[in-house]
C-alpha cells in the first residue's frame, strides 16, 4: 500500500516536472544533478542505516521498495524542482527563500516516511534532519554554479 502511495505521487511528480514544467535547466544538467543527488542520498542512506544505526528499514519488501524509490527517484527530483527555481532566480534573497522551502519539503517528506513506517528514526535527530537538508540543498546549489560556470562558457543560457 505505502510502495504504491509512493509510486504514484513519483509518478505524477516525475510526469509534471519532465512535461509540464519550464525548464531553465538543459537536459545534461538534469541528468547531472540527477545522479549527483542520487549518489549524495545513497551515501547519506548508507552512513545513517549501516554505520550510525540512526535508521532502521522494517524487513519487510515493499518498505525496503518504497525506501529505495524515494531515495532514488523522489529525493533527486524534489532537488532538481529546486535548482529548477534557483536557475530562474533572479536575486539572492528568492535562491534563499527557495532553498528554505525545498529544505521544509525534504524535510517533511522525510518525516512523513518515518510516520508511514518506510524508515524509522532511532533517534530523534529533528534539528540535525533539518540542517541535513538544508546543507545538502546549499552544497548542491554551489555544485551547480561550479558546473553551468563551466557548461556555459561561451554559451548562451537557456
Amino acid at each position: 500500500m505505502v510502495f504504491l502511495l509512493y509510486s504514484f505521487v513519483t509518478f505524477f511528480v516525475f510526469v509534471y516536472f519532465m512535461k509540464y514544467q519550464k525548464k531553465h535547466l538543459y537536459s545534461l544538467e538534469i541528468f547531472f544533478y540527477w545522479c549527483l543527488a542520487s549518489l549524495l542520498i545513497q551515501n547519506r542512506s548508507a552512513i545513517f542505516t549501516m554505520n550510525m544505526k540512526i535508521v532502521v528499514i522494517p524487513h519487510s519488501i515493499m518498505f525496503e521498495f518504497s525506501h529505495v524509490l524515494i531515495r532514488l527517484v523522489l529525493y533527486p527530483l524534489v532537488t532538481l524542482f529546486c535548482l529548477n527555481e534557483i536557475a530562474a532566480a533572479a536575486s539572492r534573497t528568492k535562491k534563499t527563500w527557495v532553498i528554505i522551502k525545498y529544505s521544509a519539503l525534504l524535510f517533511g517528506l522525510e518525516w512523513i516516511s518515518d510516520w508511514l513506517g518506510v524508515f524509522k528514526h532511532m533517534k530523534p535527530y529533528l534539528f540535525w534532519s533539518a540542517v541535513f537538508w538544508t546543507g545538502y540543498l546549499i552544497l548542491i546549489m554551489m555544485i551547480m554554479k561550479v558546473f553551468r560556470r563551466k557548461f556555459y562558457k561561451g554559451y548562451p543560457k537557456p
